[in-house]
């Protein structure tokens, strides 16, 4: 399932899917007398009156119970107990279980997996915001996205989301966050044409609640190399069963990086030409088929396991650029992070912004 990437097409460049509250639907079946709505893991096996085996696919509305995360259960178990959601274990954990409930599909996204991922929303009306690019939490108060997705932008006009899973529900185990912008900082030397240096500092007028659904992802040593590993790339992007409209549950893939040399010889097999010359400002990976982020997930984050900790993720890429989305051969291009993390120290230091968060 092809994830959102931003095209070299200018024209791709604004990304525009409206936000709107959910419409309840009144003729919706409700819960009968024989069984009640429960998350779908408090509900014993074969008990839940939902077609399936005991997995949804959150794309399809549940006809009995109105909640994504709720089945109607003849046979309830009862509750069980949730971590400390005050409880920060350290940067770049992934919830490999959802925080509460079992709701997922192949290429969806499990509710607080990846919690660092936010939503850049623009304010596109005094009553309306669109959605703009995707990014991800290093700190409390301080997210990292694509310099392309704010080009010059007023902050006063972006809202940051974090903690969010289906942009276009409310019926979510925990709740979302959202915080206005004080500061945005493109890399000085970012360039708009061969997007080198793609990449940009949002800083958020407070800080963000570190709970189950909303974490820091951790950033690697200046100039840290990894030529290989499979990587996870998340977004809201174009949905390939959609025909490229954007995905309302976040969405993920895994990606292999793909070593600078082969990344070059496919880019140049492309309408780019034999001469081209991939900077050292980006990493590729992807060039499977039908595995790509795709127009729209610009800014969103490319992770990889920290070497020696499976459990634990470090950001490796920025969604930047790509020829098509998904073709076999051709991976995609992301803003080589570990490159600028002396940079982004200098930021927040000059800041007073603790850089041991995003620390491993």
């Amino acid at each position: 399932m092809a994830l959102l990437l931003l095209s070299l097409t200018a024209s791709f460049f604004a990304v525009g899917a409206a936000f709107a509250t959910p419409r309840r639907r009144n003729s919706r079946s409700e819960p009968t007398p024989q069984c009640r709505c429960v998350p779908l893991n408090l509900c014993a096996d074969n008990d839940a009156a939902v077609n399936g085996k005991g997995l949804l696919d959150a794309r399809i509305r549940n006809e009995i119970c109105q909640n994504y995360f709720e089945v109607c259960c003849e046979n309830p178990i009862g509750e069980i107990n949730l971590p400390n959601q005050s409880i920060f274990r350290g940067c770049g954990y992934q919830n490999t279980t959802d925080v509460r409930a079992w709701i997922t599909s192949e290429s969806s996204a499990k509710f607080g997996e990846l919690p660092w991922s936010v939503v850049i929303l623009m304010k596109d009306t005094p009553d309306r915001i669109i959605y703009k690019c995707g990014g991800s939490l290093i700190h409390p108060q301080v997210v990292i996205t694509a310099a392309h997705c704010v080009p010059g932008m007023d902050p006063k006009y972006l809202m940051v989301r974090a903690g969010e899973w289906n942009i276009m529900s409310q019926d979510e185990p925990l709740p979302h966050q959202d915080r206005t912008v004080q500061e945005i900082l493109r890399h000085p030397h970012y360039h708009q044409v061969s997007l080198k240096n793609d990449i940009a500092l949002v800083f958020l007028s407070e800080p963000m609640g570190l709970r189950d659904n909303v974490g820091l992802v951790c950033l690697a040593p200046a100039n840290f190399q990894l030529e290989s590993a499979r990587c996870l790339a998340s977004g809201w992007g174009g949905n390939s069963f959609r025909k490229g409209d954007h995905s309302t549950i976040m969405k993920k893939v895994e990606l292999p990086l793909v070593p600078r040399g082969r990344c070059l010889d496919a880019l140049r097999a492309t309408r780019l030409g034999p001469f081209y010359n991939l900077d050292k400002s980006f990493v590729c990976a992807g060039g499977e088929r039908n595995k790509d982020t795709c127009k729209g997930d610009g800014g969103s984050p490319l992770v990889c396991p920290i070497p020696g900790r499976e459990d634990r993720f470090f950001q490796m890429g920025i969604v930047s650029w790509g020829i098509g989305c998904g073709e076999s051969g051709t991976p995609g291009v992301y803003v080589n992070v570990p490159l600028y993390t002396d940079w982004i120290d200098r930021q927040l230091f000059a800041r007073n912004f603790d850089t041991t968060f995003y620390k491993y």
